[in-house]
């Protein structure tokens, strides 16, 4: 599975992301970007993927929604579509 290098990198995305937390910073995984044109300023190779751009530091507060929901751009979905028993479409309970 050549993949498992991109998957190990998003575990890692996390793990950095919980450490952050931890010490009172925040991040944020930026997804309004151009991927090939960050590649082109940071001088990414072509045949290299580029997994996640970050901003970390410190913030004023942690709100209690996502900003996505706030600002309306994207509703929380319910929990049950997400998380599945057994099979696909299992139900979370």
């Amino acid at each position: 599975m050549p993949e498992t290098d991109l998957f190990s990198t998003v575990c890692s995305v996390q793990n950095l992301w919980l450490a952050a937390r931890a010490e009172g910073l925040g991040v944020g995984w930026v997804s309004i970007i151009d991927p090939e044109e960050i590649k082109g300023i940071l001088g990414v190779p072509a045949d290299r993927a580029l997994v996640a751009y970050l901003c970390i530091g410190y913030v004023a507060e942690f709100p209690s929604k996502p900003e996505l929901e706030t600002a309306g751009w994207k509703e929380r979905d319910d929990l049950s579509l997400r998380v599945h028993r057994e099979r696909w479409g299992g139900g979370s309970e």
